[in-house]
């Protein structure tokens, strides 16, 4: 074909926006068919997710149609079907979905049992467990079939588990999803769950004074003198799943709009798991929930120069109990609340002598640049991110200086799912509901005090309330 194959999803929004290039690629069925496998290969290698091709190349198709007045044509969850079921004819090939390519796909993961069970996209998956839509064919009644057969065999592992486990190539899509909008999770070290508790090692260390690791001493020594024995200290932290539950009340309407369903269902559920898993991973309490970093027992809380603002002296005093080693991986996050005040810092500035105002001070604006255009997001060569989890203007962590791959995530790595019309029959609505387990907290049990200088050194550095 003359059409270079799209590498990405943009890419393939573009070629199809062209006219000629469009009627090329639809020349016959033969041409289309060859296009799409061939980006359906290019986009599994680049591990995008196989969905966006359905999503877009229906939404093309359709504008297509139309503008040919096309008036015999398909509806909408059909031609998406048929979009759908060319993609899938590669991947029985040999082929994978972007999801089964991403980090996030495990082919260990209780759910991977159902990806060889057909069910094509999560509103597929929704729509089958759905009483009021229910399974009216002999094709839905084998997949429900399997569902309930996966779902037996992982309630022997978690007798509480509740809802049917969704497909692990689903589960996966979901959770890369929710990865764009996390702030912890895509920097934290994730350790898969295979059972509900998992016990982790650490380095007992609390100073570097003397020893590192905790306890493992060395010793210059000549030649046939005696070692003295030294002992590393390790500790266990325990990651124990807890269960994150969200509920949504669904209008039949959108139940019976397949393309509708799973459009609401891939922008929802991604969005709600990073928010809330954020949250927790921030501020929980520990009991019932994550522990957050926030103020845990590792964290270094430096003082505040002024109340409720933030100085420049504030931003190099955190900067300067980050622990070294963590430096280069370590983040700023801050709430919004604070940003007139950080793209407004200033340093003194004390005058060369030779130059007017000789040994005077005058203010210098720490960040330069087009005030009508989007500043650069980062402070002294870290990133810099900005979001509402992180405490309000003058509370503890309104900013903070983190290397979040000293935050453990433990991830049971199964998400359910399930529906009832019951309690909303008279609405004309299905309650939804989804259950994930997930388990967070500091892998650093305390502050460490370097071997020279006083001030304790952490990966979770916060400016005080």
């Amino acid at each position: 074909m003359k059409v270079a194959i799209p590498q990405t999803s943009e890419e393939l929004a573009e070629i199809l926006a062209d006219d000629d290039k469009r009627a090329e690629i639809f020349a016959d069925a033969g041409s289309t068919k060859e296009f799409f496998q061939a980006y359906n290969k290019a986009m599994d290698k680049s591990g995008e997710i196989s969905q966006q091709i359905t999503d877009q190349v229906t939404a093309s198709i359709t504008e297509m149609l139309k503008d040919n007045e096309v008036t015999d044509r398909p509806d909408q969850s059909q031609l998406s079907n048929m979009v759908q079921e060319i993609i899938e004819s590669q991947n029985s090939a040999g082929l994978r979905s972007g999801a089964e390519f991403s980090a996030a796909y495990n082919k260990d993961a209780p759910g991977a049992a159902l990806d060889s069970a057909g069910i094509k996209n999560m509103a597929e998956f929704a729509r089958l467990i759905n009483p009021k839509v229910g399974t009216n064919t002999e094709e839905a009644k084998a997949k429900m079939q399997r569902i309930e057969e996966v779902r037996n065999d992982y309630s022997t592992s978690d007798p509480a588990s509740a809802g049917y486990l969704i497909p692990e190539s689903t589960r996966s899509e979901v959770m890369q999803i929710a990865l764009e909008s996390a702030v912890v999770r895509p920097r934290a070290t994730v350790i898969t769950m295979s059972s509900l508790t998992q016990a982790i090692p650490y380095v007992d260390s609390t100073s570097h004074a003397s020893s590192v690791y905790g306890g493992m001493v060395f010793y210059w020594t000549e030649e046939s003198a005696a070692i003295t024995a030294t002992e590393a200290k390790f500790g266990r932290t325990l990651l124990s799943a807890k269960k994150l539950t969200g509920g949504a009340r669904v209008p039949n309407e959108l139940w019976n709009d397949a393309t509708a369903l799973q459009s609401w269902l891939r922008m929802a559920l991604p969005t709600g798991l990073a928010f809330f898993e954020d949250v927790a991973f921030f501020e929980g309490s520990g009991v019932g929930e994550p522990l957050g970093f926030s103020g845990c027992d590792g964290s270094v809380a430096v003082s505040r120069a002024t109340t409720d603002l933030i100085d420049s002296a504030d931003i190099f005093g955190m900067y300067s109990r980050m622990l070294p080693q963590s430096i280069d991986r370590a983040v700023w996050v801050a709430n919004q609340e604070t940003l007139p005040q950080l793209l407004s810092l200033t340093v003194a500035v004390t005058n060369v002598a030779g130059t007017e105002n000789v040994g005077g001070t005058s203010a210098g604006l720490v960040q330069y640049g087009n005030i009508a255009g989007a500043p650069t997001m980062s402070i002294l060569g870290r990133p810099l991110i900005i979001t509402e989890k992180a405490g309000a203007l003058g509370d503890l962590g309104d900013i903070n200086f983190v290397d979040f791959s000293h935050y453990l995530i433990g991830d049971r790595q199964a998400i359910s799912l399930d529906a009832s019309e019951h309690s909303r029959f008279m609405n004309d609505e299905t309650e939804l509901r989804v259950i994930e387990r997930v388990d967070g907290r500091p892998w650093l049990q305390d502050a460490i005090t370097p071997k020279n200088g006083s001030s304790t050194l952490s990966p979770y550095v916060q400016l005080a309330a």
